[in-house]
């Protein structure tokens, strides 16, 4: 079990440690911080593909005619895009299952209603990634009827190539605190303004599997994770992507980024294992603290903060770290943690792997008496953690 690092982004000290524990952990990363003060162009360092995230100020960046993106599913995008027409056999499967949503499982009916009502006219906008993470959470068979489970099936192959809007004309755009950009290779990206970011580049990855840019404002908010309430702040610029239901190992993905809103009330006590249950590499958490004044969220005053268990064969050893607008966390697999009252870009490495997250609040609650905080809400959480996790 690792430790816990954090850091203050503008503390070159501070930064410099828990990059040097990131890049040992991940050989083949480049973790960096960048600051814009003007007009410039961010690239990949190593030939790579670069995520750069904002966590401070605002700016623009040049997007091309011709330039595709599945965003304009949240806000919708200015009228300089144009939506795709969606394929034939997607559009008609997509229909078959807005007319037969009662006739899912109920647990299915959340994700597959908000894929469908991704369907404007003859376009389909966004990126349903998400949605079919969720839909993987759910037993299967989805539905009794067979053509209902066939159209499920087909979306993990096909949703890949649909969403898209294009942009007609030249133009920069603006970019605020919580957006995401991706270069990639030799590909430079004009920006302006005056931001900060930190960035992440996998030197072997040459390409990218989502567009250049994700904006938090034409992105869906979706419920789910910890914050499932029925009016989320919750955006997933980068999500887990897959090519079938029930798939194993990392597939597309190095890295994801979530950006949450998570209140005490609706956040439980998890870790990620060390031995992924899935397959593939294990998954690392990162918090990369956002300011909710950004996006007028009322946090009522209370503080941000992030409770953590060190070691899972004694859930009474806790500690809780304050935590502020451009505050990074470094949590390992196998560390319990839980946050509170945050506004967040989760990061996680190799991303949000399906079935990867065990809830601890069961074990604290019947094993720390009373030593450890728990949220009772999760007593009676699923997928709760087992013995042999905890060792």
């Amino acid at each position: 079990m690792g430790q816990v690092r954090i850091a203050q982004l503008g503390d070159r000290q501070q930064f410099a440690d828990v990059k040097a524990v990131l890049e040992s952990d991940y050989p083949g990363f480049s973790f960096t911080v960048t600051s814009v003060n003007g007009e410039t162009a961010f690239r990949s360092e190593n030939g790579g593909m670069r995520v750069f995230w904002l966590y401070r100020g605002e700016g623009e960046v040049f997007l091309p005619k011709g330039y595709r993106t599945q965003e304009g599913d949240g806000m919708q995008l200015p009228g300089i895009y144009q939506a795709e027409q969606a394929g034939r056999e997607f559009a008609d499967s997509i229909r078959l299952l807005k007319s037969r949503l009662a006739d899912l499982v109920p647990a299915a009916v959340e994700p597959v209603r908000a894929i469908v009502g991704r369907l404007r006219g003859e376009a389909f906008i966004g990126d349903i990634a998400g949605d079919l993470w969720k839909l993987e959470h759910v037993a299967r068979p989805w539905s009794q009827d067979a053509a209902l489970a066939e159209a499920l099936v087909y979306l993990f192959s096909a949703y890949r190539t649909q969403g898209y809007s294009i942009k007609q004309a030249d133009s920069y755009e603006p970019l605020m605190a919580g957006d995401q950009l991706i270069a990639c290779g030799a590909e430079g990206i004009r920006v302006r303004g005056r931001f900060e970011c930190l960035a992440l580049e996998k030197a072997d990855r040459k390409t990218s599997h989502v567009s250049t840019a994700r904006r938090l404002r034409y992105l869906l908010d979706t419920a789910g994770g910890c914050n499932p309430h029925f009016a989320p702040f919750r955006r997933l610029p980068l999500t887990w992507y897959m090519s079938r239901p029930g798939e194993s190992g990392d597939g597309f993905n190095f890295v994801n980024s979530h950006v949450v809103n998570i209140p005490r009330e609706t956040s439980p006590t998890h870790f990620h294992p060390a031995r992924p249950i899935n397959g593939g590499i294990a998954q690392t958490e990162m918090y990369l603290v956002l300011d909710p004044r950004t996006y007028q969220l009322n946090t009522s005053g209370r503080p941000a903060s992030l409770i953590v268990f060190p070691d899972l064969r004694d859930l009474r050893l806790h500690e809780e770290y304050s935590l502020q607008p451009g505050t990074f966390v470094y949590i390992p697999p196998g560390t319990g943690h839980r946050g509170l009252d945050v506004f967040v870009n989760v990061l996680t490495i190799p991303g949000f792997k399906p079935h990867n997250e065990l809830y601890l609040d069961r074990d604290i609650h019947d094993r720390a008496e009373g030593d450890a905080p728990c949220n009772e809400a999760f007593l009676g959480a699923k997928n709760y953690a087992r013995l042999e996790d905890l060792t």
